[in-house]
């Protein structure tokens, strides 16, 4: 058993989880969730394995969706258990802008065992969050990326390491911005350490809506040598805003 096991067991017994949704008792030895309310939270079925968006009508009918066969990213593949909707757009709120870091935990936790699951642990050497750039983080005193992938990775039994990719612009919110427009506000944003040269990645978020931000960081990855870069968030938007903006097009037209 290790260390990390052994801390849980006795933080367990000391101080037993508790549900963050409900608030009855947790599952052993320490995780904040009951196993009603984990069954209970929106698993993104049939995603496409690049991209991780589903399609509205379906399972895709190819490995790929169009969008990816005719624009793949610079990410091998984008893993997100879950749908950025209710309640897992509230655990996400509540990590993000009220500070409830034991949130971020379950998350993490959740994240981890999906990555397990998959067996994409095997395909990853290092696990780095999408940083938030200096000023922002010390406004906020965190960076919820940070808290879920640490626990990810601890799940996950892999080397967590927090500063390894920096943001040195602040950028605009990606939010209503068209394709072009969030080129151009990510450009030169984010830099990245030699130590990832010649490592598997994989970067971890909160939630993807468009993926550019991922993908930015993803080319900046693979320009300063890793071999390759996979995406974990914990939700993906599949709200019609992104869905209609070109991967359920692109795959009915493919």
């Amino acid at each position: 058993m290790s260390v990390d096991n052994v801390l849980d067991r006795i933080g367990g017994l000391l101080l037993p989880p508790r549900c963050v949704l409900c608030g009855g008792p947790g599952q052993r030895p320490c995780l904040d969730i009951c196993i009603d309310c984990e069954a209970s939270l929106p698993a993104l079925n049939a995603p496409c394995p690049r991209c991780g968006m589903p399609s509205r009508h379906g399972p895709h009918p190819r490995p790929l969706c169009g969008h990816c066969l005719a624009r793949p990213p610079p990410y091998a593949r984008c893993l997100a258990p879950f749908e950025y909707a209710f309640p897992v757009d509230g655990l996400v709120q509540a990590l993000k802008y009220r500070g409830q870091l034991a949130v971020g935990r379950v998350l993490g936790s959740l994240l981890g065992s999906s990555v397990l699951e998959r067996g994409l642990h095997q395909k990853v050497d290092v696990v780095v969050p999408v940083p938030l750039h200096p000023l922002r983080h010390a406004a906020r005193s965190f960076n919820q990326s940070a808290e879920i992938g640490r626990w990810a990775a601890r799940r996950a039994g892999l080397k967590f390491l927090d500063g390894a990719v920096a943001r040195r612009r602040d950028t605009r919110p990606q939010v209503g911005l068209g394709p072009a427009e969030r080129h151009v506000n990510l450009d030169g944003a984010f830099t990245c350490a030699n130590i990832l040269r010649g490592l598997r990645v994989a970067v971890v978020d909160d939630v993807v809506t468009t993926g550019s931000t991922v993908g930015e960081i993803a080319g900046v990855l693979l320009v300063a040598g890793a071999i390759s870069v996979d995406v974990w968030c914990v939700a993906r938007a599949t709200g019609p805003e992104q869905v209609d903006s070109g991967h359920d097009a692109a795959t009915r037209s493919a």
